[in-house]
């Protein structure tokens, strides 16, 4: 049984809405995860580029979803009147195709950055006590709950893409079937 236009633009709703519920969920569990031991004023910043790139990726993927969920209402609103714009379905396909290539980027370069340095602090000598060790392996294993939510985010922004790619393909066979 195939679903309908309807049920499809619904199911796209769906993913944006947990989608940016998710990404939020990430950018608060990055933030709130932080050192007791004060690594910067012995030279160590433990704030690394990765995770800011992670940051960034994951605000860019709130950014698409919040300008792609009224694109979605606005399709559900009219699937039933009218066929939608392949415009719309066009702009709606590239911009989900961007966002889910910024959150996968920002997932590789997280987990990159936490399991090198977890293997760095973990097997080499560490310059520090033991207490400033374990300190920062917990601020890099907690950094991973983060990195998990922007990987959820990312499966969900892909399967975003998987409907507006179907439903530019459907109003694409729609089209020919008026020629």
């Amino acid at each position: 049984m195939a679903l309908s236009r309807r049920a499809w633009v619904a199911a796209g709703l769906a993913a944006r809405l947990l989608m940016l519920a998710v990404l939020a969920m990430s950018l608060q569990s990055r933030f709130s995860n932080k050192v007791h031991y004060d690594f910067k004023s012995v030279g160590y910043n433990n704030e690394l580029q990765s995770y800011t790139y992670a940051v960034v990726a994951a605000a860019v993927g709130m950014a698409g979803s919040l300008l792609q969920i009224p694109v979605a209402v606005y399709l559900l609103c009219k699937s039933k009147r009218m066929k939608p714009s392949t415009l719309i379905l066009d702009a709606s396909t590239y911009a989900d195709i961007v966002v889910t290539a910024v959150l996968a980027s920002g997932v590789g370069a997280g987990f990159g950055a936490t399991g090198d340095l977890l293997y760095y602090i973990e097997h080499a000598c560490s310059p520090w006590n033991d207490d400033a060790t374990q300190d920062l392996t917990r601020y890099f294993r907690k950094a991973n709950i983060a990195i998990g939510f922007l990987l959820i985010g990312m499966v969900l922004s892909l399967c975003a893409t998987v409907v507006s790619v179907r439903l530019r393909v459907r109003a694409s066979d729609d089209d020919l079937d008026d020629v």
